[in-house]
């Protein structure tokens, strides 16, 4: 985790220089460069960071290629393909694992509530209980984290 924050920082310090002279910043979304390390979407990326005990892994990562994935695909294919779910290599220094969730775009005015999702898929009494197999999966609390 450490070494994330930090690599997370140093992309952040070096991705905000200021242009100086002659060059004139021009906005990413004007323009598409081959290559272009922006990201071509337009609008925002959510990003959703998971902290998972190593125990709980497995199902973790079974509940939602199964469970939540499809029926996110199944209630609304625009905020499915908006969506990459990723799965960690290793684990982080105190033995918990990183999973994300991105969304890029991230569609403002479509519903990412898993919760929601289940229980239109599901009903309310199956959703609550996917929803606490889920849950028991977390070290820690989610971070949610938005950029333009």
């Amino acid at each position: 985790m450490k070494n994330f924050s930090i690599i997370l920082s140093m992309l952040f310090i070096t991705s905000c220089g200021i242009s100086i002279g002659n060059n004139i910043y021009k906005n990413p979304k004007e323009e598409k460069v081959e290559g272009s390390v922006y990201s071509p979407t337009n609008g925002s990326t959510m990003v959703a960071i998971n902290y998972i005990l190593p125990q709980k892994a497995a199902d973790f990562e079974m509940l939602n290629k199964t469970i939540v994935l499809p029926a996110i695909k199944k209630y609304d294919s625009e905020v499915y393909k908006s969506l990459k779910f990723l799965i960690p290599e290793e684990p982080n220094a105190d033995g918990t694992l990183t999973f994300m969730f991105i969304a890029n775009p991230y569609l403002q005015d479509k519903n990412y509530d898993i919760f929601e999702i289940l229980v239109q898929q599901f009903g309310r009494s199956r959703a609550e209980e996917y929803f606490d197999r889920w849950i028991s999966c977390f070290a820690y609390e989610q971070e949610v984290i938005s950029f333009r």
